[in-house]
């Protein structure tokens, strides 16, 4: 079932693989992804080790008397097992709760190490005012992430876009019918560059396959300008060896993506991460983690995938219409 951001962050994912004590991945979430993240892989295993402890008469551990442990209230400890925000999580509570589960040493090293990396704040933090509820998980998951397959049928996925097309889409309206300030959006457009950073930083860039349909390419902008320019940036970055761009053309016909919509799947190194696909719609962001979801999402891939151009033919196409906006002379031929 497809669940909200919230809902997403408590789901505990008792039998995802542990985080490795001093492995990079366990760097990569100080590096690129903040809190948000390790608060999750923290509430993971302490949710995994607690499912398998026992108490000394056989019964099982409950929430109540963890809680009771390290002196802390039962909705608290329920923030730290399902990883939400709201909560600092101390060394001496995870000792704790090693002590009470029988974790191992390298169990052990790997919680405290991580109980560190969620007291940095991400460097979206500043922006919490601007964001939606809960957009700090996706943002962490997205910096975290080592691939995203995204589709799109209507604009240029955020990890693509120029600041000018930034600005158009975000001078459209949000959910709430509001009408965003002048401000407001230099800081969302300011976001959104940062995010970009993923594709391009030194360290383990993410790669990114982006499948768009070709009626982005076709779509105006208040500036042919701005859509020029932005579908040359699109180009540019096809080029690196990270990025790949494919267009579903119009003769394509009817696919799945039509059905589904635009959406988004992130994939982790060393499955630190359970393959999480995050759907953009009008009443919020909805993230989708659960298996046989996540495996329905790659069966539209795989469809999606075979109705679109190869790279070299979605390039073509895209530099056309860019020609087209620019006015160069035999763009329509």
């Amino acid at each position: 079932m497809i669940r909200s951001v919230r809902e997403f962050a408590t789901s505990t994912n008792a039998t995802a693989p542990r985080v490795r004590a001093g492995s990079r991945r366990i760097e990569a979430v100080d590096d690129h992804a903040g809190a948000a993240v390790a608060r999750r892989r923290i509430g993971r295993l302490l949710a995994d080790l607690r499912a398998k402890a026992t108490n000394p008469d056989g019964s099982p551990i409950t929430a109540e008397q963890a809680a009771a442990h390290i002196e802390r209230a039962r909705p608290t400890y329920y923030k730290m097992e399902h990883g939400l925000p709201g909560v600092v999580i101390k060394r001496l509570e995870v000792q704790g709760l090693c002590d009470l589960f029988g974790a191992t040493d390298e169990q052990r090293r790997t919680l405290l190490a991580l109980a560190e990396v969620s007291k940095v704040k991400g460097w979206f933090h500043p922006y919490s005012d601007i964001l939606p509820t809960n957009f700090d998980i996706y943002i962490g998951l997205e910096q975290a992430a080592s691939a995203i397959i995204a589709y799109e049928a209507e604009r240029v996925h955020g990890l693509l876009q120029t600041e000018d097309y930034a600005r158009e889409m975000l001078r459209i309206p949000g959910t709430d019918g509001r009408i965003r300030d002048n401000a407001e959006i230099e800081r969302r457009v300011q976001v959104r560059m940062r995010r970009q950073e993923v594709l391009t930083r030194d360290v383990e860039p993410t790669h990114m396959e982006w499948i768009v349909g070709q009626s982005v390419l076709l779509r105006p902008t208040a500036s042919p300008a701005v859509m020029a320019k932005q579908l040359l940036h699109i180009i540019t970055l096809s080029e690196l060896p990270n990025v790949s761009v494919c267009v579903v053309p119009f003769d394509a016909g009817l696919h799945q993506g039509i059905v589904t919509g635009p959406f988004a799947m992130l994939r982790f190194a060393d499955n630190s991460e359970p393959p999480t696909v995050y759907v953009d719609g009008f009443m919020g962001h909805l993230l989708v983690n659960k298996p046989a979801e996540v495996d329905r999402f790659e069966s539209v891939i795989t469809a999606i995938r075979s109705c679109a151009l190869n790279k070299t033919a979605s390039k073509k196409i895209i530099h056309q219409r860019a020609n087209e906006l620019s006015g160069v002379p035999g763009s329509h031929d």
